[in-house]
């Protein structure tokens, strides 16, 4: 009679019971691949549990009758066999995981399948054989010569796995190449151990050595899922791009970013905001059966998706541009969401992975000004975002070789008839010699954090002119403050230090806020500025009535000089509207105490009424262009 060593194989049932547990303790995304494993893992169990069940049976032979003996073991045979196609199939998917074309998958499928049957009609012929086992004339269990031909299904099932491993490694993720070390020598040693000495039954020790190592293969992939939504993070989405291209496959991305989501959290509260993001989440999963979604940011979504032609991939982003513009509904709450769109597909273009982020930004950064929020990546956009990449290397130069220029803007005292205020105004040039405007840089600045930088090159200069120049040739210079100067806690102590460098009256450097700046944060911008204030530098109030403006910020914030932004100014001697509006706001800031700058007059008609008017300062093209410091210097001396 054969003597068994159970030991092994009931330690192996408690280990695959506590995976069990923690299998389904974890909240892992649902997916046809987190089923097909938790078939695996109850097929284990079972293959475990009904292999102990057969050896007391086998002991008690005698006492049973043979045929529920001979049906007990061959379910067992079936059930370990099945054990190892289920986990083969399950890998193959995971390996499949980052390959579109999945008609290698169907033959592994089909290959696993004609093994699996080929198996049960050998298990149904041994009843009538032995050739796997069978019971003697005394109900004495005997090893058949086929009794090791699940093995070597296994090993097939292995071999096939290392070959397609191998064949596709570009497009297998870190996790899975892991698992595919690991697993083929650790089943190959625990299967020779187990022929070497088979009284000591090892099968449950192999099925849970191979478990564990594809659970710590879910665990390393929970921690690249994003917490709130478990969809991908960013990191994740990185890794994704890396591996379809690497596997030279063709995908669609569409990313959306939600504008304003604050004001829904604020109404409804971060609970019911969480829910919507998650909500978002789900529908973009649900699109495309072999589509993934990622949230790269707070309130930033991608789809990636199969390309599959230009019509579909249109339809798709259409799909998904109209649902956003249709209420979303979670629970009691109902809102429209603000969202721009960026597009982008791949068909085997020489772009890696961080090189796909940086144009899915860019495209969402130039979506937020089109009218339908929009933008699909194409020859166009990338010329753009080269321009810009261009323009940021020629601001990290100037910055390095201080080849930034100051100019200056006079200002016309209609009082006095003097130009004896001026407003700073930084210049960059090309590699090519030709000016950049203002326009394109600034923004780009304070994106890329060098706004501190240019900053310090337009106060050095301002402090140097004014401690070059009389109070009576030159009363004051004005210099722009950004949201991102603004916030520096270095602001009070480096013009303080500019101050003490340059011997000049502090009130004649004067410092220009927008109210967007005020906006922000305006108990602290209050703050700062009654700490600059009390070094005796001033403030204005730049742009007023750009559809930012609040009196309120005029009332709690102490400013010497309001400019009246040029729109105001444009219109001024054409419509009586404006004309009605400006001539209000020069009474009321007169009675208020605080001196009016009329900012963008082009026109002779413009400045001969606003003089009238009783306007203070005068600022625009009509009288004087910015102009380099050596020219302003010859303009007001003149």
């Amino acid at each position: 009679m054969n003597k068994w060593f159970l030991s092994a194989e009931i330690f192996s049932l408690i280990i695959i019971l506590i995976l069990i547990l923690n299998f389904y303790e974890r909240r892992w995304k649902n997916s046809a691949q987190r089923k097909l494993y938790q078939i695996s893992l109850l097929t284990s169990t079972g293959a475990i549990a009904l292999n102990i069940i057969c050896v007391y049976m086998i002991s008690l032979a005698w006492k049973i009758p043979l045929w529920v003996n001979l049906i007990c073991n061959s379910a067992y045979f079936l059930l370990i066999v099945a054990v190892s196609t289920t986990i083969a199939y399950y890998l193959m998917c995971l390996l499949f995981e980052h390959i579109y074309i999945h008609t290698g998958l169907q033959k592994f499928k089909k290959i696993l399948f004609l093994l699996y049957l080929f198996y049960v009609i050998l298990i149904l012929y041994n009843f009538h054989s032995g050739i796997i086992f069978y019971f003697d004339e005394n109900r004495v269990y005997q090893r058949g010569p086929l009794i090791n031909i699940g093995y070597v299904i296994m090993g097939i099932q292995l071999l096939m796995l290392i070959v397609f491993t191998l064949r596709n490694k570009k497009s297998i993720s870190d996790p899975m190449r892991r698992v595919m070390r690991i697993l083929p020598p650790v089943i190959v040693l625990l299967t020779i151990y187990q022929l070497i000495y088979p009284d000591v039954l090892f099968n449950g020790g192999i099925i849970v050595a191979v478990n564990i190592i594809i659970i710590i293969n879910f665990q390393s992939r929970r921690i690249e899922q994003d917490t709130l939504t478990s969809s991908g993070n960013r990191r994740s989405f990185h890794e994704e791009l890396t591996l379809r291209l690497g596997g030279h496959q063709q995908f669609q991305i569409i990313v959306a970013a939600i504008h304003q989501f604050g004001t829904i959290n604020n109404r409804y509260g971060y609970r019911k905001g969480d829910d919507l993001l998650y909500e978002i989440a789900k529908w973009l999963e649900g699109i495309d059966a072999l589509g993934q979604s990622f949230r790269l940011g707070n309130v930033e979504f991608a789809l990636l998706v199969p390309y599959h032609g230009m019509v579909s991939a249109r339809k798709l982003l259409d799909t998904i541009h109209q649902r956003f513009s249709m209420p979303w509904n979670v629970g009691s709450m109902q809102v429209v969401l603000n969202a721009s769109f960026g597009e982008l597909i791949c068909a085997d273009e020489p772009w890696n992975a961080t090189d796909i982020m940086e144009f899915l930004n860019f495209s969402l950064s130039i979506a937020k000004e089109r009218k339908d929020q929009v933008i699909r990546f194409d020859e166009s956009v990338y010329r753009r975002m080269e321009q810009r990449s261009q323009v940021i290397k020629s601001m990290q130069n100037a910055i390095r070789e201080n080849a930034f220029q100051v100019w200056y803007q006079p200002i016309y005292n209609c009082k006095t008839g003097k130009f004896d205020m001026a407003e700073a105004l930084i210049r960059m040039k090309a590699p090519d010699g030709s000016d950049i405007s203002p326009e394109v840089f600034i923004p780009l600045a304070e994106l890329h954090g060098m706004m501190t930088e240019i900053s310090q090159i337009v106060f050095q200069n301002v402090c140097q002119l004014l401690s070059e120049t009389s109070s009576d040739l030159l009363d004051s210079v004005s210099v722009n403050l950004s949201m991102q100067q603004f916030m520096s806690k270095n602001l009070v102590s480096d013009i303080r230090h500019l101050l003490d460098e340059y011997p000049f009256q502090p009130e004649r450097l004067k410092l220009e806020l927008t109210e967007r700046v005020l906006a922000e944060d305006l108990p602290h911008m209050r703050r700062v500025m009654s700490e600059i204030e009390s070094l005796g530098v001033q403030f204005a109030l730049d742009d007023f009535g750009t559809g930012y403006s609040n009196l309120s910020v005029v009332l709690d914030c102490s400013f010497s000089n309001i400019k009246l932004d040029r729109s105001l100014i444009q219109r001024y001697t054409d419509n009586e509207r404006s004309s009605a509006i400006v001539n209000a706001m020069l009474d009321l800031f007169h009675r208020m105490n605080c001196q009016v700058i009329a900012e963008g007059v082009e026109t002779k008609e413009q400045a001969e009424a606003l003089i009238r008017q009783g306007a203070d300062w005068i600022q625009g093209f009509y009288y004087a262009k910015p102009m380099p410091k050596e020219a302003f210097l010859t303009f007001i001396n003149r």
